[in-house]
């Protein structure tokens, strides 16, 4: 790998971003998004980093790095929480086979809510956003697949921090 970016970073899911934004016709038939995913990874050594990735429409719109999932003002918040073992496994995974196998989808990780867990930043919309993930789950898992395609570093638990990377 030349030049990868670590991941988990701003820089790394601006690189999936770019990636969707390359392919417009794409997402368009999967259909119009909105929501923003509130990935929430923790390390062993108890350290949590959190990501705010906006979609809107066809494409996503912004992402950013946050202090708190909970902080969020963004319209149908959806936090995926896990510890960065199953997330790095799913992007490796990804990158082995150009896509989530089965057992590495959004689907798969989140619906017996273990590995990863989903939950809605605003209590009082709690259901009905936590459905629009399951609504969009094409869209999101196309945007992560777009991980085959990023030349990625791994970040290690024991020296692991937010970075742009």
């Amino acid at each position: 790998m030349s030049n990868p970016t670590r991941f988990p970073s701003v820089g790394w899911f601006r690189r999936l971003a770019h990636r969707m934004a390359a392919q417009t016709e794409k997402y368009k038939k999967l259909g119009v998004l909105d929501l923003t995913l509130v990935p929430r990874l923790r390390f062993a050594n108890a350290q949590v980093e959190v990501y705010s990735i906006t979609f809107k429409n066809y494409g996503c719109t912004a992402v950013e790095t946050v202090p708190d999932a909970y902080t969020l003002s963004g319209a149908h918040s959806v936090i995926i929480d896990g510890e960065y073992p199953y997330w790095r496994e799913m992007i490796e995974n990804i990158q082995r086979h150009g896509h989530a196998d089965l057992q590495h989808t959004l689907n798969y990780l989140t619906l017996p809510d273990w590995p990863l867990l989903l939950s809605a930043v605003d209590e009082e919309q709690g259901q009905l956003d936590i459905d629009r993930f399951y609504r969009y789950a094409d869209s999101l898992q196309e945007f992560f697949n777009e991980a085959a395609a990023i030349e990625t570093s791994f970040a290690e638990e024991a020296t692991c921090a937010s970075a742009t990377g």
